[in-house]
Order: structure tokens, then sequence, then C-alpha cells
């Protein structure tokens, strides 16, 4: 009997070190995808802003960054969507913000803060409604 409640222990410690081996890094995932996710959010903040002072210099810098980071969360989704998850509005969410960050980029270029004012509310709209439907509280 003691060499089975022997065994036992240590199948359920071999279990449980793979199960935490196993589960390490989808929590690192999980971590990276917060940190893209903060940094997406107050890079938003800081190109209404610019937006808002006219600085086009730092706002250009700022749609540039929220555009490639978007490039990222795009492709985050499409492979969800590719493995089966149910995921089709938040690709086509996030491409829009991609899309509208581009958008900014010309618009501040061109010297049109009221219309890159406009874009970067509507950003800040398609991330609210992304964040409605898959945000984790």
């Amino acid at each position: 009997m003691r060499n089975f409640v022997v065994a036992l222990r240590f199948f359920v410690l071999l279990f449980g070190l793979n199960l935490l081996a196993i589960s390490a890094p989808f929590a690192e995932e999980s971590e990276m995808d917060m940190d893209l996710m903060q940094t997406i959010e107050d890079t938003n903040d800081s190109l209404t802003s610019n937006v808002s002072l006219e600085d086009a210099d730092a706002a250009t810098a700022d749609a540039q960054t929220l555009n490639e980071l978007f490039a990222v969360v795009v492709e985050h989704y499409q492979k969800e969507l590719a493995a089966g998850n149910d995921v089709a509005e938040a690709v086509k969410l996030s491409e829009k913000s991609k899309k509208i960050s581009g958008d900014i980029i010309s618009q501040v270029k061109a010297g049109d803060f009221e219309s890159a004012a406009h874009s970067a509310t509507e950003l800040s709209r398609t991330c609210k409604t992304c964040h409605n439907f898959y945000k984790e509280d």
C-alpha cells in the first residue's frame, strides 16, 4: 500500500509539473497581449492629445506606432480565426483600426487636423466596440 501511495504522489507531482510547463507560455502570451493593449490605449490617448494640439510630428509618430501595433492585433486575431475561434468581429474591428490609423497619418501630413480629430474619435469608438466584445475583466 505504501508503494502505491508513493507512486500516486509521484504521478500527481509529475502531472502537476507537466500542467505548469504547458500553461506557462499561455500565461506569458496573455500578459504580452495586455501589455500590447495597454500600449495601444496609451498611444491612442497621446494621439488624441497631439492632434488637438496640432502637433504634426508627435501625432504622426503616434499614428504610425498605432498602425504598426494594430498590424500585430490583426495578425493575432486572424490566427485565432484560422484556429476556429469566433473572432470574426475582432478581425474586422482591428483591420478597421489599422485603416483609421493610416488615415490619420495622411490627414495630419496634409495639415487637416479637423479630419484627424474625427478619425481619432472614430478610432477610440472602434477600440471600445472591440473591448465590449472581447476584453476580459
